[in-house]
């Protein structure tokens, strides 16, 4: 695809700035917030330490053995392997590789770095697969300062998840999706091989992938032959990736994938079925805040649009997105509120934003365009204020590891406690309680379910800190209804008490 200097320097810079703010990000820390993270830990990291003692055989086992959302361990390894080169060059005074991960009080940021990268390079994904669909220079950076804009793609890039590179490699697919014209098998199979590693990588996407071919197969075919030729293809894809990785796992790990598969497939539990339907309105309000706002009118300018006289193109490009929007919406509440096969995530949720984006382009670019560039300045200025009113209460968030280090070094040995009633259980609590320990650090994890608090324990409040829990993203990754008004009705916060006589 030919770009011309001017929308190249453009994108570049969009791009960077997007990083830039990535890195402020992580200058907090935060790593580890999430229970689901240690499995970069227990999976790359490991790898990456038995490739560079040299026991390959150990790291091929640990990269292909089945893990739930697989394929992350082959992706983890990059910021793993380069994490591990600068370890070595700068190793932290009495650690090892092992115990420096283990101890969760050390500076993970190195790592961050790089799994920022995959969100970014989404934004430079949209602009091509706007191009691709046929929009114009002009929509598909507006599409791509959207999505830069867009807080539900900004806040998880520094956390070990696999979410942005498994939408990253989605998002990459359908693009080679797009070009349907000709029906060919030797495509089909590309795009086979290019979904099927985006479920690979994060299983959680299975309903982006079901779009992916439905779009494929169903919408961009020409007729019932196109679509079956379609549809054999990349099944045959995927198998060559699938059936490699089974073969090895079932004999020569002593794997049952099948098993596995179907354990895992019922674990998506937190939280309600029932909410499917309104769930991703719900987050995306939530969420993006004054950038949901935007898309709204952006949506309406769409709709708008697409009554008018546009030639042909265009509609088709506009009906294509919103093919995927509806499909995805569709497919989220039939697995969800329908099936109960799944409960609906933000991070599964967030799926639609991309689609959204590009037909809020669509719908804006023709009105901006008909205007003098001080309107579109000012578009561009509310939506830069928009998106930071997002990301400094993003950037400003304080985690329960880095105020436990902190209360550490000031007063010594702890005692890990919270507030919450039985059966609330900690999931990453680095230390245990201790009654016979002088200071008391309460809250201080991930703790599921959220039960109603108890009173505070008799003492002197020495240190006040909100919990994470109470950034409106986090509380859409797995809380119920309930669980949402008791964390929000009186906050919820980490507190460090001197026990009292």
């Amino acid at each position: 695809m030919n770009l011309n200097l001017r929308a190249t320097h453009i994108l570049s810079i969009l791009m960077l700035v997007a990083y830039l703010l990535r890195l402020l990000l992580i200058v907090n820390g935060g790593q580890f917030y999430f229970p689901d993270e240690s499995r970069y830990q227990r999976r790359s990291v490991s790898a990456v330490d038995s490739l560079f003692e040299a026991d390959f055989r150990s790291a091929i086992d640990k990269v292909l053995a089945y893990d739930k959302h697989h394929g992350f361990t082959a992706v983890g390894l990059v910021p793993a392997i380069i994490h591990r080169v600068i370890f070595y060059l700068s190793p932290p005074p009495g650690l090892s590789w092992t115990t420096y991960w283990l101890s969760r009080d050390n500076d993970y940021r190195v790592s961050a770095l790089i799994f920022a990268i995959p969100s970014v390079l989404s934004i430079g994904m949209i602009y091509l697969l706007a191009r691709r669909a046929g929009a114009g220079e002009t929509e598909a950076l507006i599409a791509a300062f959207l999505l830069a804009a867009s807080n539900t793609f900004f806040i998880f890039s520094k956390h070990f998840l696999p979410y942005d590179s498994s939408l990253l490699i989605g998002l990459a697919a359908l693009w080679l999706a797009i070009p349907s014209q000709q029906t060919s098998v030797k495509h089909a199979i590309v795009v086979g091989i290019a979904t099927f590693l985006c479920l690979w990588v994060y299983f959680g996407h299975i309903t982006f992938v079901l779009m992916i071919a439905l779009v494929y197969c169903g919408f961009l075919a020409s007729n019932w032959r196109d679509s079956a030729i379609r549809a054999s293809g990349m099944a045959f894809g995927a198998l060559l990736i699938a059936t490699p990785l089974f073969l090895y796992n079932n004999y020569v790990l002593g794997i049952d994938v099948v098993s596995e598969l179907v354990a895992f497939s019922s674990s998506a539990n937190q939280g309600e079925y029932a909410e499917g339907i309104v769930f991703p309105f719900s987050y995306i309000g939530f969420a993006e805040a004054g950038i949901a706002l935007i898309w709204i009118l952006c949506l309406s300018a769409a709709g708008w649009a697409l009554r008018s006289q546009w030639n042909s193109e265009s509609r088709q490009r506009a009906v294509l997105w919103l093919a995927c929007l509806i499909s995805l919406y569709l497919l989220l509440c039939l697995f969800s509120s329908v099936l109960h096969l799944s409960v609906v995530y933000g991070r599964i949720a967030r799926v639609m934003a991309p689609f959204i984006i590009l037909l809020s382009a669509y719908g804006i670019t023709p009105l901006l365009l008909d205007r003098d560039r001080y309107v579109v300045l000012t578009f561009v200025a509310i939506v830069c204020i928009f998106a930071l009113a997002n990301f400094v209460p993003a950037i400003r968030q304080e985690y329960f590891i880095e105020i436990a280090r902190r209360a550490r070094q000031d007063y010594g040995e702890l005692s890990y406690e919270t507030v919450f009633s039985h059966p609330a259980s900690p999931k990453g609590v680095y230390g245990e309680a201790n009654p016979l320990v002088r200071y008391k650090l309460l809250n201080a994890g991930y703790y599921y379910p959220i039960t109603e608090p108890l009173d505070l324990p008799q003492g002197k409040v020495l240190m006040q800190a909100p919990h994470p829990f109470n950034y409106k993203p986090w509380q859409y990754e797995g809380m119920t209804a309930e669980m949402r008004d008791i964390v929000n009705r009186d906050g919820l916060y980490i507190w460090l008490i001197e026990r009292g006589p």
